[in-house]
């Protein structure tokens, strides 16, 4: 007679249950990950085309910040949006990105215009990233 336990006829059991909480784990890791790295983007956009546009940097996608221009045809005017949150006076943009650029000095600033925006209103935020101490400055266009 031999010791340790099993089911008698010597072959060892498969542990289902340690394998699925190691693969729980496995999964919350990878979905943290991932989700710390998408930016917050305004699904209401239509972005420019350009043949030229080129894919992102992965290094750079986290210290990248989205800052999202739609179009209002109803005030002829841009609405910006930061983090899902609309800033009817886009000033207070400036000492948010200011607090963004301390914590992270590789700071990119990523302006998504929406594609019938005037031009005076993707200036205009321009100089609030420049404001903030922010020279770092992409714009997001599709290829399609």
């Amino acid at each position: 007679m031999g010791g340790g336990g099993g089911g008698g006829d010597g072959e060892p059991e498969f542990q289902i249950a340690p394998m699925i909480d190691v693969l729980l784990v496995l999964l919350v890791f990878f979905v943290m990950i991932t989700s710390a790295e998408v930016l917050k983007v305004d699904k209401n956009l239509t972005l420019p085309v350009s043949a030229n546009a080129k894919k992102k940097e992965p290094e750079m996608a986290k210290h990248e910040v989205a800052v999202n221009l739609r179009y209002d045809a109803n005030t002829n005017k841009g609405v910006l949006t930061m983090d899902d949150v609309v800033h009817e006076d886009w000033q207070e943009v400036v000492p948010i990105l200011q607090a963004i650029k301390v914590k992270d000095p590789l700071t990119r600033v990523v302006v998504r215009g929406d594609k019938g925006l005037p031009a005076g209103e993707i200036q205009r935020v321009m100089n609030l990233i420049g404001e903030a101490g922010i020279a770092d400055i992409a714009f997001a266009s599709s290829n399609k």
